[in-house]
C-alpha cells in the first residue's frame, strides 16, 4: 500500500519531499514503481523510477494546475528569449546517472504571452510527461532527482518559476 508522508513537512518549502513507497510483492504491475510526488509553482508533479524494454528511466509527470497555463518546452534557451521563460529541465544524481538526453513526446506550440513582445516555445495543454534514460550506480546510495520548470498563459502571466526542485526518488531495492 502507498503511504504519502510530508504533509506536515509542508512547511518546509522545497526541502518537504512527498514520498510514497511501492507495493508489496504480488500480482502488481512489474514496471510500476514507487512514486514522488509534489505541487509547485502552479504545476503538480510526480516522478518516478521505471525500467522497460531493457532501458532504466526517470519519468516525471508535470501538469499546470490552473486552465490555460502551458509548460515551457525542453527546447527553450537556458537565459530564455529575450531573458523571459524558464525552460524545462531534469536531472538525476546520486545512484542515478543520465545516459542521454531528456525527451517527452508533448506537442510544442508558441505561447506569445501579452504585451510581452515575445514568441515562448511552450507545451499543449495537459500533462507534460518528461523521460530521462539513467543507469544505476552500483555502488552508490539513494537518488535524486531535480526539475526545473515554469508555466505561462496568453493572458492570465505566468507563474513562479521554479528552479532545481529536488526530489527523492524510490529505487525500490
Amino acid at each position: 500500500m502507498g503511504v504519502t508522508a510530508g504533509r506536515r513537512a509542508a512547511g518546509f518549502g522545497a526541502a518537504a519531499v512527498l514520498a510514497l513507497t511501492g507495493c508489496a510483492a504480488g500480482g502488481d504491475d512489474p514496471a510500476a514503481s514507487a512514486a514522488s510526488r509534489f505541487s509547485e509553482g502552479g504545476v503538480a508533479v510526480t516522478v518516478r523510477v521505471e525500467s522497460g524494454d531493457g532501458v532504466l528511466r526517470v519519468v516525471a509527470d508535470l501538469r499546470p494546475e490552473r486552465a490555460g497555463f502551458h509548460l515551457y518546452s525542453l527546447a527553450l534557451p537556458d537565459g530564455g528569449v529575450g531573458g523571459i521563460g524558464i525552460p524545462t529541465r531534469i536531472r538525476a544524481e546520486g545512484a542515478l546517472r543520465p545516459t542521454g538526453p531528456a525527451a517527452t513526446d508533448a506537442r510544442e506550440r508558441v505561447l506569445s504571452p501579452e504585451g510581452l513582445g515575445v514568441r515562448l516555445p511552450v507545451y499543449q495543454d495537459g500533462e507534460v510527461t518528461l523521460e530521462l534514460p539513467v543507469r544505476r550506480v552500483a555502488d552508490a546510495h539513494g537518488a535524486r532527482v531535480f526539475l526545473t520548470y515554469g508555466a505561462c498563459s496568453e493572458h492570465d502571466g505566468c507563474l513562479a518559476p521554479v528552479r532545481d526542485r529536488a526530489v527523492s526518488v524510490p529505487l525500490g531495492d
